[in-house]
């Protein structure tokens, strides 16, 4: 019988060792491959991206993506929660947190006699948990099997790790960050938007022992908001013995009549709960895309950084400062003068306003007001921009030496086409069958000088200029009909850009959206550069603007105002064009004023014809005044005045109609060459059948500038190099080239 028991003993101890070392055997399987810190250190939590105004208000959110879905997160500062929250959390998760290094025994053998009587409560600590939700992330999303036994071998080396390299405050930051909260809340600031909408700084007792208590099992203690608040007592009463806030602080906290989001809650006096009724679960779920305002600016803003910096880095990663080029003020401004307005049955509206220098965009609305989905019709509809395309057509006139006091004729005209005989008109039918000034001729929107004028300067060189101020020809092809809008399509947000071009010294601007995007440390990660393309010299590019400030202000003979006098804004010089295409499909007004350019497109998205109480609209009697409220309101208070003037052009009078040298005539502005001839005396209207020479650009080099330094250069035409002071003035032209490329210029 002894000798059985030695064999029994002698058997167990063997089992014992065996055991032993299987054990051990298994734990260094499980731990040989412990996360470097160093991988903490470089972890960038996903988070919710943030859009700024250019002055820093925040306008939108935009929740970062996580294991397939959604999740909103803001990193905050330790120092940007509230004081009563963190305490909350602290106590209610880890009460011994300050007093331990990572692993809190007393709390693991707790958690696991509250478990066992059916009320759920780990043996975690704060450090632990920090490790679950980071480093050993990927082991937690298994839940199953080996992966639930490595991950808590490994919690608690790790745990000592960091406490060894972290501060206590650190750890704490870290943990409200990465905790998760329910629904699609992760860390602290999703915490508070979805169950308060509040800042986590804004927290009070109340809402931060709300807040502490869901953390076990958030989303089922959410749902039992009876349960919950027997737990808040709990905490409050421990958070009272453990000395961390007063007797009356906590009673306070009791009293006060908290109504997390989705529920509907009456209390007592005494704040015990009267009833609670779950509304609308649904409220508590941060929305994917948060937008406050401006929305299709927002929209926009996304599709470009999707293009400009991937997806990956928008919404995987996450936690951006994507600081915009939108003005409150102006989208302000914008978005109230379309309101209310009458227009055309059906009608949808686009509004632009950009800086015609940087091409920042300032302003936008991509639909009328009240209208769903993300179709942004200031830049994704491309429609006909009528006779908001005839300064381009004049300005190539400008370009090959014509004047705004040339002639053309303004009489029928017809062109054989494989469809039959082409035969334009003007728009209200009547012609004057005589030569007109192309002033003149803008000033009334006459179709048929402009078809004229595309016909004597050259089709071919009328489409090229328009293709490189961003117009889409169909077919690629330049044809006549597009001198006066025909086979021709823009955007709004386009053709803003291209009017930029008449006031700041010729140049087509690229859009720009964004100033800057910056990481959740600071670090720029995208800025973009500036883009310009050349279109004309300075001198051609102001006679033009002089033109467009003539449709404006000049009253042409026989007329009581001139077509756009709705648009004219007491205080400031402004100048536009208005469009009106073929049935009155498009209504555009287009214009500028010192600080500002603008587009405003009005028309049905299946692009039929449009009414107002049964009559073909016009865009000079709906657009203007819609665009002046806009652009009055959305400058009220900065500089007025009119655009730098370049060197080169002189002011004479002439008869806006005739032509003809006139001191009671219109004022414009002439190159200086040019004006002598202007003066001499002439027994009729000089009609150009055939154009001079043209001292217009030959190329319009750079296509896309690169550089944010620009060097003005006047070229020889004939020999392409720098110009001499003895160099022919019919043979300079203008450019604008980056410094870089200033010695291709630069010949022996």
């Amino acid at each position: 019988m002894r000798r059985l028991l030695r064999i029994l003993r002698v058997v167990l101890f063997a089992g014992f060792l065996g055991a032993l070392g299987a054990a051990g055997y298994v734990s260094w399987l499980l731990l040989r491959d412990l996360p470097s810190l160093e991988t903490l250190e470089d972890l960038r939590f996903t988070a919710t991206s943030t859009f700024f105004t250019r002055d820093g208000i925040p306008i939108a959110d935009l929740a970062s993506v996580e294991d397939g879905r959604a999740i909103a997160r803001q990193l905050v500062r330790l120092s940007e929660v509230s004081p009563a929250a963190v305490v909350a959390v602290v106590v209610s998760e880890d009460q011994r947190f300050f007093r331990h290094y990572g692993i809190d025994f007393i709390r693991l053998v707790g958690g696991l006699y509250y478990s066992l009587r059916g009320d759920l409560q780990g043996g975690s600590t704060i450090t632990t948990q920090v490790v679950k939700n980071t480093l050993l992330r990927d082991l937690a999303l298994e839940r199953r099997g080996i992966s639930g036994l490595e991950r808590k071998l490994k919690e608690f080396p790790l745990a000592i790790q960091i406490e060894r390299r972290y501060s206590k405050e650190e750890i704490l930051e870290m943990y409200l960050n990465v905790v998760p909260w329910g629904g699609n809340a992760q860390g602290i600031w999703a915490a508070a938007q979805a169950y308060f909408g509040k800042e986590p700084s804004e927290l009070n007792l109340a809402e931060g022992a709300y807040l502490a208590v869901l953390i076990p099992a958030p989303n089922t203690r959410y749902l039992d908001y009876a349960s919950t608040r027997r737990r808040m007592k709990v905490l409050l009463d421990n958070m009272v013995s453990e000395g961390w806030v007063s007797q009356a602080e906590a009673d306070a906290a009791w009293r006060y009549k908290l109504v997390p989001k989705g529920w509907e809650v009456a209390y007592d006096e005494n704040g015990n709960l009267k009833t609670a009724r779950l509304a609308d679960p649904s409220v508590r779920i941060v929305p994917e895309r948060n937008v406050r305002l401006a929305p299709y600016f927002v929209y926009e803003v996304q599709r470009y950084l999707k293009e400009k910096i991937g997806a990956e880095k928008l919404r995987d990663q996450g936690g951006l400062r994507i600081i915009t080029t939108l003005d409150l003020k102006m989208q302000t401004a914008a978005e109230k003068a379309v309101v209310g307005r009458r227009l055309p049955d059906q009608a949808q509206l686009a509004l632009v306003g950009l800086e015609p220098n940087s091409g920042e965009v300032l302003a936008m609305v991509g639909a009328r007001p009240g209208t769903e989905g993300e179709f942004n019709r200031a830049t994704q509809a491309w429609r006909s921009p009528g006779s908001a395309i005839k300064p381009f057509t004049y300005g190539v006139a400008l370009e090959a030496g014509w004047t705004q006091a040339t002639t053309v004729r303004d009489s029928p005209v017809e062109y054989p086409t494989p469809r039959g005989v082409w035969r334009p008109k003007n728009f209200d039918g009547r012609y004057l069958d005589r030569p007109v000034s192309i002033r003149y001729a803008l000033d009334r929107s006459l179709n048929l000088p402009a078809i004229r004028t595309a016909e004597a300067i050259g089709v071919q060189r009328l489409g090229d200029k328009l293709r490189a101020a961003g117009f889409r020809l169909t077919g690629n092809m330049a044809v006549l009909a597009n001198s006066i809008g025909g086979g021709a399509e823009i955007t709004p947000m386009g053709l803003a850009a291209a009017y930029a071009s008449f006031v700041n010294g010729g140049y087509r601007v690229e859009p720009q959206l964004v100033l800057r995007v910056e990481d959740s440390n600071g670090r720029i990660i995208f800025q973009p550069e500036p883009k310009k393309v050349l279109l004309w010299t300075p001198q051609v590019a102001y006679q033009i603007w002089d033109m467009l400030k003539g449709y404006v202000y000049d009253v042409p003979p026989g007329f009581r105002s001139s077509l756009a006098s709705e648009a004219r804004i007491p205080g400031r010089i402004v100048g536009g064009k208005t469009g009106t295409s073929d049935d009155a499909i498009d209504l555009w007004f287009a214009g500028a004023t010192r600080g500002l350019v603008a587009t405003l497109w009005i028309g049905r998205d299946d692009h039929k014809p449009q009414r107002m109480g049964g009559v073909e609209p016009s865009s000079s009697m709906v657009n203007p005044p819609i665009w002046r409220d806009f652009v009055e309101q959305a400058l009220r208070g900065r500089p007025a005045g009119d655009f730098p003037q370049p060197s080169g052009l002189v002011q004479a009078t002439f008869d806006l109609l005739t032509g003809n040298i006139s001191s009671s005539g219109v004022a414009a502005l002439f190159p200086a060459h040019q004006v002598q001839r202007l003066e001499a005396p002439r027994s009729q209207p000089a009609v150009l059948d055939t154009p001079p020479q043209p001292t217009y650009i030959a190329r319009p080099g750079p296509a896309v500038a690169s550089s944010r330094v620009y060097l003005t250069i006047a070229v020889d035409r004939l020999t392409n190099c720098l110009a001499s002071p003895q160099t022919p003035t019919e043979r300079v032209a203008w450019l604008q080239v980056p410094d870089g490329r200033l010695g291709e210029y630069q010949c022996n």
